[in-house]
């Protein structure tokens, strides 16, 4: 599921030339000069919506999700209808991890254009991940009656069926979407359905049958070592990890888990040069900064914690942790008015799980 570039239709007589030019560096991977054509162009015509939606296309590849969510914002203001802006937007809110923003989305899309069936699997994602199962279903088994062999809706039926404890349904569905793929592969999609159903001990089998047939598989040492992360076997977990990086040096969730493991265990010395490979390879994913935040704090720096937590809600506004470790920054700084409201926002967003702390800082 690729990003939309987008093209003619969205241009204006002035700067036709900077814009080809920009779209030509986009299209060869030269992001560096598409961002500085769009921008020229964005610096004399703000409301080009060319050059907002292809800048937005620029900072996802690059990984920097929140400002492409920043420039598809400020261009579905101006072209609310665009099907190729809302599909971006909801896809950099995917490859946040924020699946409650990007669903609505997805939603518009569907109601604009119903046949849409990028569109309807995207928002069948969201509905899984939001706990909107039985909604995900129907909407993959119409995708399904229409491209029976889609391995992607397989894929998910089988995770949506695990969730509803229908073992039956998933395993036809699962069947059915490995019956082309290598054994090795078979296995790695398995475990892929496995994890994500929360079937944490079938996903381990799985992901080791895996490394069996082929011990080179690609990321599935990574997605092994998610499962025991998520299973708090911290150990296990690196080990993972180290092996995923040794496979792939640039892989940016080896590093950010491998930083965030250590800081949880409070070996946040050790934690930060992983951290902050993982903030170079994504520079604005949420959850890096916080443990680079958490790191730093353990380490008695909370004016850099403070820093790093305020961009990181930035990015992701709804996050109750963020909060919380922002209020413990800010009280660490003596900044206790301001800890205070940070607590007060984690509690409201948490469901009064902090009122505790807040009654203690009242106390002060």
């Amino acid at each position: 599921m690729g990003l939309s570039i987008f093209g003619q239709e969205h241009q204006r007589d002035w700067g036709e030339k900077i814009f080809q030019q920009a779209l030509a560096s986009l299209s060869s991977g030269d992001y560096g000069a598409a961002e500085r054509g769009f921008q020229e162009i964005l610096q004399a015509s703000p409301n080009h919506v060319g050059a907002l939606g292809n800048l937005g296309v620029v900072y996802a590849r690059t990984n920097q999700y929140a400002k492409a969510v920043d420039v598809y914002e400020r261009a579905i203001r101006l072209s609310p209808n665009d099907k190729g802006l809302l599909l971006n937007l909801g896809l950099a809110y995917v490859k946040q991890q924020r699946y409650a923003q990007a669903l609505p989305f997805f939603h518009r899309v569907v109601n604009l254009d119903p046949s849409d069936a990028q569109a309807r699997e995207l928002l069948a994602t969201c509905q899984l991940h939001t706990g909107k199962v039985d909604s995900a279903v129907k909407l993959l088994e119409s995708l399904r009656s229409t491209d029976p062999h889609n391995s992607g809706v397989l894929f998910l039926l089988g995770i949506a069926y695990l969730k509803l404890q229908e073992r039956q349904k998933s395993e036809q569905a699962l069947g059915e979407m490995i019956s082309a793929a290598s054994p090795a592969q078979a296995n790695f999609l398995l475990g892929k359905a496995y994890a994500d159903a929360g079937s944490s001990d079938e996903a381990i089998a799985s992901f080791r049958k895996t490394l069996e047939l082929d011990a080179a598989f690609p990321k599935a040492h990574a997605e092994l070592g998610k499962v025991y992360a998520a299973l708090r076997r911290s150990a296990d977990a690196l080990s993972q990890f180290q092996l995923a990086l040794a496979q792939d040096p640039r892989d940016a969730e080896a590093y950010y888990f491998i930083g965030g493991l250590l800081t949880e265990d409070r070996h946040s010395a050790e934690a930060l040069p992983y951290l902050e490979k993982a903030r170079e390879l994504q520079p604005d994913s949420w959850s890096v900064l916080y443990y680079l935040a958490r790191a730093k704090l353990q380490l008695n720096k909370p004016a850099e914690a403070v820093s790093l937590l305020r961009q990181s809600a930035k990015i992701n506004p709804d996050e109750a942790a963020i909060y919380y470790q922002l209020g413990q920054a800010l009280k660490a700084s003596g900044q206790l008015a301001e800890a205070r409201q940070a607590f007060q926002r984690a509690s409201q967003l948490n469901s009064g799980k902090l009122e505790q702390e807040i009654r203690i800082l009242e106390k002060r």
